[in-house]
C-alpha cells in the first residue's frame, strides 16, 4: 500500500480527536455547573481527566503513525494501539462522512495502516500456526461442491476460480485454510484454530470488521478483486498472499 494511502486514516484520526475534544468541552460546559454543586473542585478534576485521556489518544495515534510511516515498532504494543483505532473509528467515519470521503475509501486506509503496524511489529510475532481465511465469494458460482467451514478439501482444483491455486499455497505453506461465510463462522475457526497470526481475504467492510474484532490477534489484509461486483465470483491477487505469507516465515526470525 502507498504511504498516501495510509496517511488519510491518520489524518482523519486527528480529526476525530478533534472531534472527540469538542464534544467533550461541550458537554464539560453543560454539566460543570451540576458537578460543582457536588464539591467546587470536582469540574476542576473531570475537566483535568478527560484532558489526560485525550492526551493519551492522540499519543497513541502519533505512536501509530510514526510506527506506520518509518516501518519499525516505535514504542508499539498492539493492545494499546488496538483500544486507540477502537476509540476513533466512531469518530473517523461521522467526520469522513461530514466531509464527503467515501466508507470503503476510509477503510482501505485503514486495512493499509493495519498491515504497517503488523509489519512494523514483525520482531514480536509469535511463532505458531498461521491460518488463511477466504471468503466463500472466492469460489465459482458453478461449482456446487460445499468448501465452506471445515470441508475445504472439496475442492476438486478444477481451476475455475482461485481456490485451488490457494488450496496448493496452503499445502506448501504447512497452513491452516478455511473458507468462511461471515463473521460467526470465521470467529468460530479462529477459536478451533488459534492460530498466531491471520492473512484475511475479504472486501473493505469485512476486512474492516474482522481485524476489529480479532485484536490482538495480528491480522494481515488482502482485499479480493471483484471484476464482476461485489460477493460473485471475486479473485485475490495470488502474489499478493504469496508476499504475506512469506512475510510472516520470516518474521521474528
Amino acid at each position: 500500500m502507498e504511504l498516501g494511502e495510509k496517511k488519510l486514516f491518520i489524518a482523519i484520526g486527528a480529526g476525530g480527536v478533534l472531534l472527540l475534544v469538542m464534544a467533550a468541552a461541550v458537554a464539560w460546559y453543560l454539566v460543570a455547573p451540576r458537578l460543582s454543586g457536588f464539591h467546587e473542585d470536582l469540574p476542576l478534576i473531570v475537566g483535568a481527566a478527560a484532558l489526560l485521556g485525550f492526551a493519551a489518544i492522540a499519543v497513541g495515534l502519533g505512536i501509530i503513525a510514526l510506527s506506520t510511516v518509518i516501518g519499525r515498532r516505535v514504542l508499539f504494543s498492539q493492545r494499546i494501539t488496538s483500544t486507540v483505532i477502537r476509540i476513533l473509528f466512531p469518530p473517523v467515519f461521522m467526520l469522513s462522512r461530514i466531509i464527503g470521503i467515501d466508507r470503503d475509501t476510509v477503510k482501505r486506509s485503514f486495512i493499509a495502516v493495519n498491515n504497517a503496524l503488523v509489519a512494523a511489529g514483525r520482531d514480536t510475532l509469535k511463532s505458531g500456526k498461521l491460518l488463511l481465511l477466504l471468503p466463500h465469494c472466492l469460489q465459482s458460482t458453478d461449482c456446487r461442491n460445499k468448501i465452506t467451514g471445515g470441508l475445504i478439501e472439496n475442492c476438486q482444483g478444477c481451476g475455475r476460480c482461485v481456490i485451488s491455486s490457494l488450496l496448493t499455497l496452503a499445502r506448501e505453506h504447512d497452513l491452516a485454510l478455511t473458507v468462511a461465510t461471515g463473521g460467526t463462522l470465521a470467529r468460530r475457526v479462529i477459536g478451533e484454530v488459534k492460530p498466531a497470526a491471520i492473512i484475511a481475504v475479504a472486501c473493505e467492510t469485512d476486512l474492516t470488521s474482522g481485524i476489529r474484532d480479532s485484536y490482538p490477534l495480528p491480522v494481515y489484509g488482502i482485499l479480493n478483486e471483484r471484476p464482476h461486483g461485489p460477493c460473485r465470483d471475486t479473485t485475490v491477487n495470488l502474489d499478493r498472499v504469496k508476499e504475506a505469507i512469506a512475510f510472516f516465515a520470516s518474521a521474528g526470525k
